[in-house]
C-alpha cells in the first residue's frame, strides 16, 4: 500500500503521522528537533526521515509534506526539500511550521500566534497564508521559549549575585542542572554545553514554576513576553484582517 506522511517539526521534536489513500491516520513517528537553524540541515533531514519512516512502517512512502520551523525564506525550502527527496525517495513539500497551524485553525480568515520554542505569527486570508518574518532573535515576534529562558537565566544569575531582585529561579535553575553556585551556571552558559532546546525543555517550566509560586521576577518575565507577543501579533492582524473581527487560533508548546 502507498501512503503519504504529513510531518510537524520544531526546535524541540518531530511528529509524523502517516495517511492511507482514503485520509485515514494509521502510523505516527517521532524524532528530536528538526528545526535546521539550530541542529543543522543533515540533523533536520535525519530527524524528519527517522519520524517519517516510523510512521510508514514499512509500507511505500508515495509523498511527504514537512512544516518546519526555521523553513523562513525560500531557499531554506530548496535546502531541506532537496536533500530529503534523496533521502526519502519520493515526492517531497517543505513549508514553514505555522503554516500547518493556519491550515488547521478554524475559520478563514483565521490568524495563528504559536509560541514554542520560538515563536511565530501568521494569517490565513482567502487560501492564502501571510507569515511574519521570523529569522531570528532580532526579526521574530518575541515570546517564545528561548525569550523565556534568556531572560530566566540572567535573573537567576544575577539575582544570586546580589545585583538584581532575588528570585526563586537561582535556586531552581542550579538544582535542576545539579550545579553548585552561580559561576558554574554562569560557565555552563557560556560553553553551551547543552543543546537549547533541553536548556529550554528545562527551564522555561522552572520560570512557571517559580511563577506560580508567587516570584515576582518569574511573574515578569512571562508577562512581559506575553505581551510582547500579543503586541506584535495585534498589530500585524490589524494591518492585513479585514474589517470586522478575527478569529485567533493559539498555537505551541
Amino acid at each position: 500500500m502507498t501512503v503519504y506522511v504529513g510531518v510537524d517539526g520544531g526546535g524541540t521534536y518531530t511528529r509524523a503521522l502517516a495517511f492511507d489513500p482514503s485520509g485515514a491516520v494509521f502510523g505516527e513517528g517521532r524524532s528530536g528537533p528538526s528545526n535546521w537553524q539550530t541542529v543543522g540541515v543533515e540533523a533536520a533531514v535525519q530527524a524528519v526521515r527517522e519520524a517519517a519512516l516510523t510512521a510508514v512502517g514499512g509500507h511505500e512512502l508515495g509523498g511527504l509534506g514537512a512544516c518546519l520551523a526555521g523553513v523562513d525564506l525560500p531557499e531554506d525550502e530548496a535546502r531541506l526539500g532537496e536533500p530529503l527527496r534523496a533521502a526519502l525517495g519520493c515526492d517531497v513539500r517543505v513549508e514553514n511550521d505555522i503554516v500547518a497551524a493556519a491550515f488547521a485553525a478554524p475559520g478563514d480568515p483565521v490568524g495563528v500566534v504559536s509560541s514554542g520554542t520560538g515563536s511565530a505569527v501568521a494569517m490565513l486570508q482567502g487560501g492564502a497564508v501571510r507569515r511574519l518574518l521570523a529569522l531570528n532573535e532580532y526579526t521574530g515576534p518575541g515570546g517564545g521559549a528561548g525569550d523565556i529562558v534568556r531572560q530566566a537565566l540572567r535573573a537567576a544569575i544575577l539575582g544570586a549575585q546580589r545585583a538584581a531582585p532575588e528570585t526563586l529561579l537561582s535556586q531552581l535553575v542550579q538544582q535542576a542542572f545539579g550545579l553548585p553556585d552561580h559561576i558554574t551556571l554562569a560557565r555552563a552558559t557560556e560553553s553551551k554545553e547543552l543543546p537549547g532546546w533541553q536548556v529550554a525543555l528545562m527551564v522555561v517550566p522552572l520560570c512557571a514554576q517559580a511563577a506560580q509560586a508567587g516570584d515576582a521576577v518569574a511573574a515578569a518575565i512571562l508577562e512581559e513576553q506575553g505581551r510582547a507577543l500579543g503586541e506584535v501579533s495585534g498589530h500585524f492582524f490589524a494591518a492585513h484582517a479585514p474589517q470586522g473581527e478575527l478569529t485567533v487560533a493559539l498555537h505551541g508548546g
